[in-house]
């Protein structure tokens, strides 16, 4: 058993108070076990169409024994291979349940699959082939932040049928008017990066997999004048997106759901501002941008050896926002200002490059891409 004293350290000056107590054998301590039962599925040898499913059902004999109560979270670990050996070939569920009756998505164990066979195109799977999968519980305290609490149940096995599934990238939302990029108004899906810019992922943030709904974000210089926001739905028609309000307001925007035009989004105070968007329940709101140190600005931009192009050229605007299509190899890359400043992560398609981050780890494609070098977002958009 592996044994977690869950005692804080007292202060120093009660310690000779209660050194005594502390060492008492009823002290609540955690042990974690190294296992539990996992019940046979009730599915048995039956094959589960995942695209017709919603989910599939495991559970637990009874909840690990940690030494006391405590509120415990499940979910699945899942593999083709003979065991659980090599993590680059296990497939983890996000959604965690808090019985032990565990409703496992479907579409999680389908998008599971299509990662760990490499699965990029449709025409690479069969809808008919019967695969064999070891599936095991995964317990652990539900507030817990790292794995020192995990338990894992023996494996049982399933067979499932696949269908194409692929990881929807975040959902990007475009600033278009007559304070923005070009400020030509032109919400053509090819005006992305000349009259459109985009907004971008937020630091801290997690985006559904399967709708790539969350928060984003765009930080940037506005004179003042009028613009919108468009979703995605609502490039080349403008029945989707945000309106009515000054950037000022900090929040009460209007989000158009294909009725009639909320009006155009106004700054009446130029400055810098933090634009945040919920792509979900469609809410915004705005606030003064005000960094300790002054906004930088640049006069050039690479992204790896490629020159890039400034977004903004409207008149009285300031540019923060690159952009550039190019055909990569795989490789590795950053993103480097006429000062010699570089922005770096490891993330790839979409991140927040830093100054002291590491190469980026592109693959291989023609995309078009994104960088803001005041938030150091940026996003590698494939183009076929």
């Amino acid at each position: 058993m592996k044994k977690i004293n869950l005692l804080a350290t007292l202060l120093m000056g009660a310690a000779v108070l209660t050194s005594c107590e502390t060492d008492r054998d009823d002290n609540p301590r955690l042990n974690v076990p190294n296992t539990f039962t996992q019940l046979t599925p009730a599915i048995g040898e039956n094959v589960v169409n995942l695209k017709n499913s919603e989910s599939i059902e495991f559970k637990a004999e009874k909840a690990p024994d940690y030494g006391f109560p405590t509120e415990t979270s499940y979910w699945i670990q899942f593999t083709e291979a003979a065991d659980f050996s090599d993590p680059a070939k296990v497939a983890s569920t996000d959604t965690k349940g808090k019985s032990v009756t565990y409703e496992a998505p479907a579409n999680e164990i389908d998008l599971g699959l299509m990662k760990l066979r490499g699965y990029e195109e449709a025409d690479q799977v069969n809808e008919n082939e019967v695969i064999t999968l070891k599936v095991r519980l995964v317990a652990s305290l539900s507030h817990a932040t790292d794995s020192s609490s995990y338990v894992y149940s023996q494996p049982q096995t399933i067979k499932v049928t696949p269908y194409f599934l692929k990881e929807k990238l975040p959902k990007f939302w475009y600033l278009i008017g007559g304070i923005v990029a070009d400020g030509s108004w032109s919400n053509d899906p090819a005006k992305i990066g000349t009259s459109l810019t985009p907004m971008y992922i937020k630091a801290g943030q997690s985006y559904n997999r399967f709708t790539g709904d969350g928060l984003i974000e765009y930080v940037g210089y506005f004179t003042e004048g009028e613009f919108k926001i468009l979703a995605p739905e609502g490039l080349s028609n403008w029945n989707y997106g945000m309106g009515g309000g000054d950037l000022k307001d900090g929040e009460g925007y209007k989000y158009r759901d294909g009725g009639d035009d909320t009006g155009n989004l106004t700054c009446s105070k130029a400055g810098y501002y933090r634009i945040t968007i919920d792509t979900k329940e469609h809410v915004m709101k705005t606030e003064e941008y005000a960094p300790e140190d002054p906004v930088k600005k640049y006069t050039s931009m690479k992204v790896g050896d490629t020159d890039m192009k400034p977004v903004t050229t409207v008149a009285g605007g300031e540019n923060h926002d690159w952009t550039a299509t190019v055909t990569l190899s795989n490789g590795n890359m950053k993103f480097t200002a006429n000062t010699g400043t570089a922005w770096g992560t490891s993330a790839f398609p979409c991140g927040i490059a830093t100054t002291d981050g590491g190469q980026i780890p592109v693959t291989a494609g023609t995309y078009k891409i994104f960088f803001n070098d005041i938030t150091g977002a940026y996003m590698f958009i494939e183009q076929k």
